[in-house]
């Protein structure tokens, strides 16, 4: 159902889609987008009675507990920027798969570190297991570019909160070009917990 909202931040009063006129709940200002948490005009036995919230609980519909940042959308930018990466290296090793030299080159150098770290064995490795690690690394930073890419649209619309710790984790696992997506998957995923209060989760403090 629709219930009239005043926002906290710009002070104007919107129609926001509410669950039920009976309880609170986060919104979301329809002309600034900024959250906050609505309390029922006149509501009867909320917490709001009980508690000082601080400014804003006189106007009777809002408690203003945790505003809007940029955190989420420099979240969001870094997830896109590290699945960007995610698929540079996906046409990178693709280009190295398709390409015979290449195979052979990568097949050279793979057994000469084998051998220069003490771990090779009797058998050196061939072309076809070579093809079968770039095929496995393929479908792997694919993989790590989805989950990242969904990451970063979800945070910036400060939705799913789960799959967007996914893409994060997904983003720092992922090869990306000079560790870069690992830095930025790493960089999201400390904003994403820094913005856990904007996707409408509050941790219940003791009383």
């Amino acid at each position: 159902m629709e219930a009239s909202v005043t926002c906290s931040e710009c002070g104007a009063t919107t129609e926001a889609e509410v669950a039920s006129e009976g309880h609170s709940e986060y919104v979301a200002c329809g002309d600034c987008g900024h959250r906050f948490l609505w309390e029922p005009a006149g509501g009867g036995g909320t917490a709001s009675e009980e508690l000082d919230w601080g400014d804003g609980a006189a106007a009777g519909d809002y408690v203003a507990l945790y505003p809007s940042t940029s955190r989420p959308q420099i979240a969001g930018l870094l997830l896109l920027l590290a699945a960007l990466g995610l698929l540079t290296n996906v046409i990178l090793l693709n280009g190295t798969l398709g390409d015979p030299d290449k195979v052979e080159g990568a097949t050279v150098k793979m057994n000469e570190i084998m051998a220069d770290s003490g771990m090779s064995s009797s058998e050196e490795y061939d072309e076809d297991f070579v093809r079968s690690v770039l095929r496995a690394a393929i479908i792997w930073e694919l993989f790590c570019t989805v989950l990242a890419t969904a990451g970063g649209v979800l945070v910036l619309m400060r939705q799913n909160y789960t799959l967007v710790l996914v893409g994060c984790a997904t983003a720092i696992v992922g090869m990306g070009p000079f560790m870069l997506s690992t830095l930025f998957g790493a960089i999201a995923l400390y904003l994403a917990l820094q913005s856990r209060p904007e996707f409408g989760l509050v941790d219940e403090e003791s009383w």
